[in-house]
């Protein structure tokens, strides 16, 4: 959750409290670091099990993705990046509640980590053919930082990243501080803060996909404890959320509000997860 303190950091010395003027090299040092922080995002997705439990991931992958996406394109003007949105999970935000909470190793932890890789890889891949083209070459360039993501991916499966790994604390130290505190300085939440779209936005987000994951893990056989931890970690878009509402706002997808909300509901619904989450 140290997202959220570089966020909130941001946030103090941008146009909303203190306005500290936004430092022009700041801007392609933020714009490095989210890239790399992407790459490395998806350098660490794993997918495990899958063969042997693919009618569970299919039941869930329907409850935790699919009925979140729908509920987000019909509930929310029919915004495809919004329906994505509701549909996205926050694999960091995931594996470190499952340590904290010593469930990292359990069925639970191994099947929640699987699925939330695979709601990643959909929704950036998907994502990828909302983003404005010109020409090819061009939108390769433009979008570097969204393709990294997949770059990141096609290396963990040739060597996958250890979680003691010195990458890992230089993600969290400074790639992490560098993207998100010049996210949080850029964002006026005075300014585009609207009360209406956050509630909006909040009850479509946690609902759909939390009540979908928790209703078909029931579904495909798991117990009500199980369920809901499974819900609540599937529920927590965290970083994620807050890249993809970040370059979406960027291309013109959304509006200064509906950024706003969504860089709002990644750290709510994270924080969320945390007591929701509970051993069994």
């Amino acid at each position: 959750m140290k997202f959220v303190a570089w966020l909130v950091l941001g946030l103090l010395l941008g146009p909303t409290f203190i306005d500290v003027p936004y430092p022009s090299i700041f801007q392609s040092l933020s714009q490095i670091a989210g890239g790399i922080f992407l790459f490395f995002a998806g350098w660490e997705l794993r997918f495990l099990n899958m063969r042997k439990d693919l009618r569970f991931y299919g039941i869930l992958l329907a409850g935790s993705f699919v009925i979140p996406w729908l509920a987000g394109y019909f509930l929310l003007g029919r915004n495809l990046f919004l329906a994505l949105a509701m549909a996205i999970s926050a694999l960091p935000v995931s594996i470190q509640i499952l340590k904290e909470k010593n469930l990292f190793h359990t069925d639970v932890g191994r099947r929640t980590i699987t699925l939330a890789s695979i709601c990643d890889v959909i929704a950036w891949l998907l994502f990828l053919f909302l983003l404005p083209k010109n020409d090819v070459a061009s939108w390769i360039v433009s979008h570097w930082i969204v393709l990294a993501f997949f770059v990141g991916l096609l290396v963990g499966r040739w060597k996958p990243l250890k979680d003691d790994s010195l990458v890992l604390k230089l993600q969290l130290w400074l790639l992490a501080p560098l993207f998100f505190v010049g996210l949080g300085w850029k964002l006026n939440i005075a300014q585009d803060f609207s009360f209406l779209v956050f509630i909006e936005f909040f009850v479509v987000a946690v609902v759909a996909k939390g009540a979908g994951s928790y209703l078909f893990s029931r579904w495909a056989g798991k117990s009500h404890r199980d369920s809901l931890n499974m819900a609540a970690l599937l529920n927590a878009r965290g970083a994620m959320e807050i890249l993809a509402a970040h370059y979406a706002y960027r291309s013109d997808l959304i509006s200064a509000s509906q950024f706003a909300a969504l860089v709002l509901i990644g750290v709510g619904t994270a924080a969320l997860a945390v007591p929701l989450v509970r051993k069994v």
